[in-house]
């Protein structure tokens, strides 16, 4: 271990990324690349009422959450982990992107790197991205893995509208459940007789949280095995969270 020490804040908008967060201080009570780290969980969720994903346009989504990163740079972290792809997709539209200095990490970096593998890896298959409608309608993941050569064809889109608020107050509850079999149907659909191997991205932090239920959805629709990707996991890693992968993965 080195002798240093280190402050990192994890945000999101709401609780999803409170799993991120709980995981990391887990790993770090066992190894850590730092000496002495400083956790911060910052909810940067707008208003009681409503969340990023109800404002009409990305101006107006990258004018608050630049307020939001603003008050996060009062703690002083050395580096800013993103644990909500709503607001990793959001980032790179605020101004605090072009005139910080510290280190941002997105999960959307990591849930693009964990899909691709998996579909490089299997011959004949494809992924579902589970998100919320500004992730998918900004297509981020996509079109990054089409620059790493994956077939636009291979990548689908499900955007679950209302599904993260759902969750926020009744994770468990009848309304999640249907919610989940809707999307499960319509991402079926979409695939349509396709008999390969698929994956289903959960590519909003707070999905993680019901990955039982879309496991279980997904074994009804479309009938065939279907493996999950949690980017929560992925970027919970604590392999990762080392001086020189954190200034790697920032994003630019």
């Amino acid at each position: 271990m080195t002798k240093n020490e280190t402050t990192l804040l994890v945000t999101d908008s709401g609780l999803g990324g409170l799993s991120v967060f709980a995981d990391i201080a887990r790993q770090l009570e066992k190894t850590a690349s730092f000496e002495r780290v400083t956790l911060v969980y910052f909810n940067a969720w707008p208003f009681p009422d409503k969340g990023y994903n109800h404002f009409p346009n990305m101006a107006t989504k990258s004018i608050v959450f630049n307020n939001a990163m603003a008050a996060m740079a009062k703690y002083t972290p050395d580096t800013i982990l993103i644990a909500c792809n709503t607001l990793s997709v959001i980032y790179p539209f605020t101004a605090f992107s072009q005139t910080t200095d510290i280190p941002v990490t997105g999960i959307v970096d990591h849930g693009v790197t964990l899909i691709y593998e998996h579909l490089k890896q299997t011959p004949d298959s494809r992924v579902v991205i589970f998100g919320t409608p500004t992730t998918t309608g900004e297509n981020t993941h996509k079109k990054e893995l089409i620059k790493m050569g994956i077939d636009p064809s291979q990548i689908i889109n499900q955007g679950c509208v209302d599904l993260a608020g759902k969750i926020e107050r009744d994770p468990f509850g009848r309304e999640v459940s249907r919610m989940i079999e809707t999307n499960a149907k319509k991402a079926a659909l979409k695939l349509g007789s396709f008999k390969g191997t698929v994956f289903a991205a959960l590519c909003c932090t707070h999905f993680g949280y019901c990955s039982d239920l879309f496991s279980a959805a997904l074994a009804r629709h479309p009938r065939q095995a279907v493996e999950i990707l949690n980017p929560n996991t992925r970027m919970a890693q604590i392999n990762r969270l080392t001086p020189t992968n954190l200034k790697k993965s920032a994003i630019q």
